[in-house]
């Protein structure tokens, strides 16, 4: 069975500045891009038509377990109709169906593991977040008194043109190092967090590989037990090519028109919440909407927004 590599999503929270909007008066630093972003494995969970699309996908499991059983029934009740291809067939079903095992079990200790990464990186958000807050009231103390008193005497004093652009100047750079101190600093906290987290991190990652490990050893001991009761099925039945089962082709084609029509689903709920994206950030003024993202400090999370359009 084929090599795995796993990923983890790192989720990093952003460190936002409170209550320093209503201190710093007119502040000339561009505002920051809006950007969304949505939780595309939610948003489809979600959907009003994720149900069906499960249901179409149970229906096609027992096709497709039908369809094997009627081929194992008509090579019980006449040996002489398997063939080598047929076994080759059986012996790549197997492989495959290992495959989506032990991608199903990854998936479901990611999804036990991840919580421990989250829980942690919070944690770490709240206790940054709260020093740069202590910075950003620091600044305060030291800027806003020379940041007002500038301004003071720009509304204030009558100046000629020259000391007026003289005063504004000033203004500018007092602001512009106030916010380098404050990016600087969101900077080094950003540093931080990384730090703080990796132990986790790395504590996750052993644990999969570990896991994988295991899981690897046990389908593969699994998977060789059933290719060798295949093989030797098929090495003991007469290899005389017949007329195909006209039972089992009616389930390979019921089986193909429910892939058929599970794909027009998925492709339907996606096109669908893709639409519902775009009208939730055109209506909420973002400039961009980015999907999964765990490391973004402006962006804002629109999926409940999505989820409740798509509902509607």
């Amino acid at each position: 069975m084929s090599n795995k590599k796993f990923l983890i999503m790192m989720l990093v929270f952003g460190l936002f500045i409170a209550g320093c909007g209503t201190k710093q008066a007119e502040d000339t630093t561009a505002p920051a891009p809006q950007v969304g972003m949505i939780d595309m494995n939610k948003a489809i969970k979600a959907h009003p038509q994720y149900n069906q699309l499960m249901t179409l996908g149970q229906q096609a499991d027992t096709i497709a377990a039908q369809s094997e059983a009627q081929q194992l029934a008509a090579a019980r009740q006449n040996p002489a109709t398997s063939s080598p291809d047929m076994s080759q067939n059986q012996l790549a079903g197997l492989n495959k169906a290992s495959e989506q095992e032990f991608s199903a079990k990854m998936s479901a200790k990611q999804d036990e593991l991840s919580p421990r990464i989250a829980a942690k990186a919070d944690a770490a958000r709240r206790t940054l977040s709260a020093e740069l807050k202590a910075y950003s009231d620091q600044l305060d103390k030291e800027y806003q008194p020379q940041i007002f008193n500038l301004q003071l005497k720009l509304k204030t004093v009558q100046l000629g043109k020259e000391e007026t652009a003289a005063l504004q100047t000033e203004l500018e750079k007092v602001q512009a190092e106030r916010s380098a101190a404050l990016a600087t600093k969101q900077t080094q906290l950003a540093g931080r967090m990384d730090e703080l987290v990796a132990p986790e991190k790395a504590a996750v990652e052993e644990q999969l590989a570990a896991y994988a490990k295991q899981l690897n050893a046990q389908i593969s001991q699994q998977a060789a037990a059933k290719q060798a009761e295949i093989v030797g099925r098929s090495n003991e039945q007469q290899q005389i090519p017949v007329a195909p089962d006209q039972g089992t082709n009616g389930a390979q084609e019921q089986l193909a028109m429910k892939k058929q029509e599970i794909a027009a689903l998925q492709d339907s709920i996606i096109a669908n919440i893709i639409d519902k994206t775009g009208k939730v950030a055109a209506e909420s003024g973002f400039e961009a909407v980015l999907t999964n993202v765990a490391v973004n400090v402006s962006a804002v999370d629109i999926t409940a927004q999505v989820i409740a359009e798509c509902n509607k």
